[in-house]
């Protein structure tokens, strides 16, 4: 990378505390769906964040806004500490983002589609070409340059388009769904390079539904769900609760509530949650006797038993588990 961009990055750190802020952000679109709800959330220069939640909590809706495409109903959007009212052009020249999947004229190359993006942001003939070949080794592709877009596979054109996201150098970048629709080996090229990015201190703004790969890639995570804010925390915080031992239970009919209690109140059993149909989630705390003295308990009950599956919480346990706490809220 460039040695002044090594200096400015610096320096932002030192300077710039968050380079993205909300403050009660709302967005209510035509007909009265309201998409965001005072959302308030503050991202430090330098993190790699998640930005996590099921369809319709309103990811896109912040992203769009982050990226001026629409206007929040009420609200204010800070980048780089100023207000992006009235700044985004010159704002979001400093911002990178891949949000879809892009389309491309399958009669260019690499080069040719990275010189236009360059003469874009005016930049001069000599940085235009080391700023392409740097990134295109970046993304794995400098063997490709001169070779025509329409005959790259899916993986290849989703590290083209997080080339042309890094080719004018921004500070911070904002990734939608950088994996979707990638065989295992797209998937792990695309999070390797994602995780280089941020080692060059760059920021990292990434919604996925691969929670497998957001918890990869990511030191923190927030959580939306219809349009609010509902948990902000750092990987630590979630490795502590990801540590917790879960057994999953499974009847093969149903169970009273009357004994669902009973097993609640089994020596070691934290609680009981409900699954799907038939199945149960136990938290419990302890070792493998425990383990094996809920078991036993449970078969004295005389209940319907058929699995029983001692294991620890990932963090889909832990996104359901936050979803259903939030449910009817």
């Amino acid at each position: 990378m460039f040695q002044k961009n090594v200096l400015r990055d610096y320096e932002l750190a030192l300077f710039v505390s968050y380079v993205i802020e909300t403050v009660e952000l709302s967005k209510t679109y035509s007909g009265g769906v309201q998409a965001l709800k005072g959302l308030n959330m503050k991202i430090k220069a330098g993190e790699s964040v998640g930005f996590l939640g099921p369809n319709g909590a309103g990811k896109t809706t912040t992203i769009q806004i982050l990226l001026n495409l629409i206007h929040p109903t009420s609200g204010e959007v800070y980048l780089f500490e100023e207000p992006m009212k009235g700044r985004a052009r010159e704002l979001l020249s400093r911002v990178g983002a891949l949000v879809g999947e892009p389309g491309y004229y399958n009669n260019l190359t690499p080069n040719d589609l990275l010189e236009y993006i360059c003469q874009s942001y005016r930049m001069d003939k000599r940085t235009t070409t080391l700023r392409i070949k740097e990134v295109l080794e970046e993304v794995r592709l400098s063997d490709v340059r001169f070779k025509k877009i329409g005959t790259f596979s899916t993986g290849m054109k989703r590290r083209l388009g997080i080339a042309q996201v890094l080719v004018h150098d921004p500070e911070l970048i904002i990734l939608d769904e950088p994996t979707l629709g990638l065989d295992p080996k797209g998937i792990r090229e695309i999070r390797d390079i994602i995780k280089g990015i941020n080692k060059e201190g760059k920021t990292i703004f990434l919604t996925s539904h691969n929670l497998t790969e957001a918890y990869e890639i990511n030191q923190r995570f927030i959580f939306l769900d219809k349009g609010k804010l509902i948990s902000d925390e750092s990987i630590e915080k979630i490795e502590s609760i990801l540590g917790e031992s879960i057994i999953e239970v499974e009847f093969y009919k149903d169970v009273s509530p009357d004994k669902i209690d009973l097993v609640r109140r089994i020596s070691g059993v934290v609680d009981v949650k409900k699954d799907t149909n038939h199945s149960f989630i136990l938290e419990y705390s302890g070792d493998k006797k425990t383990v094996h003295a809920i078991l036993k308990e449970i078969v004295n009950l005389n209940l319907p038993i058929i699995t029983f599956n001692p294991r620890h919480m990932t963090l889909e346990d832990y996104y359901l588990r936050l979803y259903s706490q939030n449910e009817g809220n």
